[in-house]
């Protein structure tokens, strides 16, 4: 994969249906793919990334408006920058993101 992406992850995205080898398993489009790449892991974040998986369904195990919202802005951000360059949109939510004494996640980039 060598186009722009941005990989989005929980760290206690264990999916133990689906492999063996652990959260960090989902980070592999980014670890694996050569740049530019970014990884964007929420703390504490399970499978859906504090949202429900879909339209009419309930049950999640990680239940976290907040940490849905942070998806929502982070990767509108993401876009703004990539489909606009030198757009600082994508700059200024990754600065956002670890700026409070709590942060709900961290991005990497290569």
């Amino acid at each position: 994969m060598t186009t722009p992406t941005l990989v989005v992850t929980g760290d206690k995205d264990t999916s133990p249906h689906l492999t063996v080898r652990g959260a960090e398993w989902h980070a592999d489009p980014y670890t694996l793919s050569p740049g530019p790449k970014s990884l964007l892991t929420l703390f504490d974040a399970e499978h859906g990334l504090g949202g429900v998986s879909g339209y009419d369904v309930a049950e999640t195990t990680d239940e976290s408006p907040e940490r849905v919202s942070v998806v929502q802005r982070l990767t509108c951000a993401y876009l703004r920058t990539q489909l606009s360059p030198g757009d600082s949109a994508w700059q200024t939510a990754c600065e956002a993101l670890t700026a409070g004494p709590d942060p709900l996640g961290r991005v990497e980039s290569k």
